[in-house]
């Protein structure tokens, strides 16, 4: 989960993306796959929750990926 920002009342770049997860056979560790790729979720901070039965878990801060963001269409930018 990314809380975004806010500027000017306007609440900017927030979203979220349930990822799946799987409990171990040892019964204490959680795996869980990130976003497929960049489009889904880009790199950088976010949070991670762990939601059962309706109750979250207290939130986690991560990073995703290197936390450097994606590559940027300089050609796309300069039309």
């Amino acid at each position: 989960m990314d809380f975004g920002f806010v500027t000017h009342a306007v609440h900017a770049n927030s979203r979220i993306v349930y990822l799946v997860a799987k409990l171990e056979e040892d019964g204490h560790t959680l795996s869980v796959t990130g976003p497929p790729d960049g489009s889904k979720y880009p790199p950088g901070p976010g949070w991670l929750l762990v939601v059962v039965g309706d109750v979250p878990s207290t939130g986690m801060k991560i990073m995703v990926g290197n936390g450097e963001g994606p590559p940027v269409d300089q050609g796309a930018v300069e039309k």
